[in-house]
């Protein structure tokens, strides 16, 4: 493919969307690109344990109640997150009925709407190319395809985080126009995070615009333009109702389980195993955005160009500091946190995408003498068809550019190598999976696929040059997203929870409605979504309580069974009043004996 050609950008710096028509082909390109990555078998397999039943069977359980204040699972109050996912289920609940895919629509919408947020955001303020790219790396990485499909809230979250950073940046790019809107967006995109996650909805738009206004020394001016008097009036009448009103209903149990447990708590200590070292996300950024992981460095070197030079001489340094301390932000806070998981710094990948969509339009123009003395003469240059704005800066060093081909090789091949070798380990992963993975034989043939997939795509992709190797890349993710959904999750689904939810269902057609579904050992809310029961856990070691449950259940006259793992039916031999019915696949179903 010839490089691209170059012309002079407008005397604003800032590009011009109505110059292109292949706009809208564009974006519409993108959005069906995600589209297929987020929708293609939405609703297969079934929901994974834990978060995915559990949200799914509360928003049934304030269904069946009644209730629309306060989320329940499994008969108890459920505080783990604010009510707003929760009522968006209930709503697909209506439209779809209570299925699997009606639980996950919101995260792939959610996921769909950030893909063209991201793109109208990059496109006015860096140029269509940056646009594109920017919408292709957002989309095809693992992180994102992977909440985009998941009946979690970190994707809902994320969209109305970046809505309210994306609208504060415009409000503060326009002090001239007056027009208040962008300020009152933010200050209800604030509010729906907030209703979504709680009280970081906040604070990432707090670090991402408070950050930038600070390196541009522009606090008093900013602020002022952020909040006029309605934006807080309009955050408090959209946000702080349900809050009243759960505090009310519930009681200090709300304080505590909500504010102290769920968030405080996490933070400075550790919740449900979920420990790491501070270096936690420096892996899940080279692997969960991979491949475009690769061009963070250079991406990031420019965008502290733009800050070092502490004034905006184009709208794209505005969004460039912007999203380095959104990412810089979020990276050091949950860094610092007891409690770390790879979802948590998702909120940071819209600002990855928009960094690297700008440094992969760029990526063409190789750091030659010729190119500095041209830049320093033009001083801004834009892509034909697509206007980008580059201001006069110096080149990114040789040695950052050359860290991007490193980058995505050594992380693409330790990945292949991951997925080829996994076959080989599969006996010894048995013993650690406690009866999960008896009689499965290993995946020899989608692992060493798959391998040979990425393998193949990564060395094509780093032969490459100029826009050959994003475009490899891109096809490349897409293809493995897709093999995913089609293959390797359904798969997954059968050996690791296909007989969980058959026995579920099973023990729905024993217990009657009212009674409970005794699991003993086994902490899998699938088992109350699936059996549509309420479950009674007995901690494992306590064959005895078992008895005693059955025992008290027979003598008031209501039905039982019983679920655990295979790896747990030698307690439970000689447990009175009980039978095994069937085990499979590392569990086990058991009946009342007659």
């Amino acid at each position: 493919m010839s490089p691209p050609n170059f012309r002079l950008a407008d005397e604003t710096g800032r590009s011009n969307p109505s110059r292109d028509p292949r706009a809208p082909l564009v974006l519409l390109s993108l959005v069906l690109l995600a589209s297929a990555l987020f929708f293609v078998k939405l609703g297969t397999p079934g929901l994974f344990d834990a978060d995915e039943p559990a949200y799914a069977g509360a928003a049934r359980e304030m269904l069946e109640r009644g209730d629309w204040v306060t989320p329940y699972f499994n008969g108890q109050p459920r505080f783990d997150k604010p009510i707003l996912f929760y009522w968006l289920i209930l709503l697909s609940y209506r439209l779809f009925g209570i299925t699997e895919f009606a639980v996950r629509v919101w995260s792939a919408l959610a996921g769909v709407g950030l893909v063209a947020l991201l793109w109208r955001a990059a496109r006015r303020r860096i140029g269509g190319e940056a646009a594109l790219w920017t919408g292709v790396a957002f989309s095809a990485n693992f992180l994102t395809a992977l909440l985009a499909r998941a009946a979690v809230t970190d994707m809902l979250f994320t969209f109305f985080v970046t809505a309210a950073i994306l609208a504060g940046l415009t409000a503060v790019e326009e002090p001239e126009s007056g027009n208040r809107w962008p300020a009152r967006g933010m200050s209800a995109a604030m509010a729906l995070a907030v209703l979504v996650k709680g009280p970081v909805g906040l604070l990432i738009p707090a670090m991402a615009l408070g950050g930038c206004l600070v390196v541009f020394r522009e606090v008093r001016a900013g602020l002022r333009r952020l909040f006029p008097w309605e934006g807080p009036a309009l955050f408090l009448l959209i946000a702080a109702p349900w809050y009243v009103l759960a505090l009310s209903a519930n009681g200090w149990a709300f304080i505590e389980g909500f504010v102290i447990k769920h968030h405080l708590t996490r933070y400075t200590g550790v919740i449900s195993s979920h420990a790491g070292p501070f270096w936690f996300y420096v892996p899940v950024v080279l692997v969960g955005f991979f491949p475009w992981s690769g061009f963070l460095p250079a991406a990031l070197w420019r965008a502290g160009g733009a800050a070092r030079r502490r004034r905006a001489e184009t709208a794209g340094d505005r969004l460039a500091v912007t999203c380095l301390c959104w990412l810089t932000g979020l990276f050091v806070f949950f860094s610092l946190a007891g409690t770390k998981l790879p979802s948590y710094l998702f909120p940071a990948v819209p600002a990855m995408a928009l960094l690297v969509g700008s440094a992969v339009s760029m990526s063409n123009e190789k750091p030659t003498t010729e190119n500095r003395s041209r830049s320093e003469a033009v001083g801004r240059l834009s892509l034909v068809g697509s206007p980008l704005s580059i201001p006069t800066e110096r080149p990114v060093p040789l040695w950052i550019a050359g860290l991007t081909p490193w980058l995505i090789g050594v992380t693409g091949g330790t990945l292949a190598a991951g997925m080829a070798l996994l076959p080989l380990a599969f006996d010894r992963l048995r013993p650690a999976a406690r009866g999960v993975l008896d009689g499965v034989a290993p995946p020899s043939g989608m692992a060493w696929g798959l391998a040979a997939l990425l393998l193949g795509g990564v060395a094509a992709s780093l032969a490459a040059r100029g826009r050959w190797r994003p475009i490899l890349l891109a096809v490349t993710m897409s293809s493995l997203i897709l093999t995913a959904a089609l293959v390797v999750a359904p798969t997954a689904y059968r050996i690791v929870q296909g007989s969980l939810r058959e026995f579920a269902e099973e023990a729905r057609g024993i217990v009657r409605p009212g009674d409970p579904v005794l699991v003993y050992g086994l902490n899998a809310p699938s088992v109350v979504f699936y059996a549509h029961r309420r479950v009674r856990p007995i901690g494992a070691g306590a064959p005895g309580e078992v008895e005693s449950a059955v025992r008290e259940l027979r003598e008031a006259g209501r039905s039982a069974a019983l679920i655990t793992r295979s790896v747990l039916t030698p307690q439970l031999k000689d447990a009175a009043g009980l039978t095994l019915r069937k085990s499979a696949g590392g569990y086990a179903l058991y009946v009342p004996s007659r």
